[in-house]
């Protein structure tokens, strides 16, 4: 009996993103484990929330909370009201979309998402190291 080899070409429904455009997207638009736990968190509770909130919900500093959110608004993924409030709001209908299969996929792989992150270059990092690239 010969069996085939899986190939990478995955199939998705219509409207649904690819494994690998998520797994992308989630490299690219979080520098942590943990911001992308804040996200989520906001997305799941659907109201505005305080920083200092925030910091006692999720048991962080106010430094890494600040950090995070300003990141997150940075990516357009959460959008502050006047009244100092933070909460989830996808910059569009297909970043919403992606958040949501990052969600999905978060929570069947979760280690796939967290490899992901951990292992995207830095943007730091890369300012860093062209820093001190030789030049021609």
């Amino acid at each position: 009996m010969i069996l085939e080899r899986p190939t990478n070409d995955r199939q998705t429904a219509p409207g649904m993103s690819s494994e690998e455009t998520v797994l992308d997207f989630a490299g690219a638009a979080f520098r942590s484990v943990w911001a992308l736990e804040l996200l989520l968190a906001l997305k799941r509770r659907d109201r505005a929330w305080q920083a200092s909130e925030i910091i006692v919900e999720l048991r962080s500093s106010r430094v890494v909370v600040v950090e995070a959110l300003d990141n997150l608004i940075a990516a357009g993924l959460v959008a502050q009201d006047d009244a100092g409030g933070y909460r989830y709001r996808a910059g569009s209908p297909a970043i919403d979309a992606l958040v949501t299969e990052l969600e999905k996929l978060y929570a069947s792989k979760p280690s796939a998402i967290v490899r992901k992150i951990v292992t995207s270059p830095s943007l730091k990092l890369q300012i860093l190291s062209d820093a001190f690239r030789i030049k021609e």
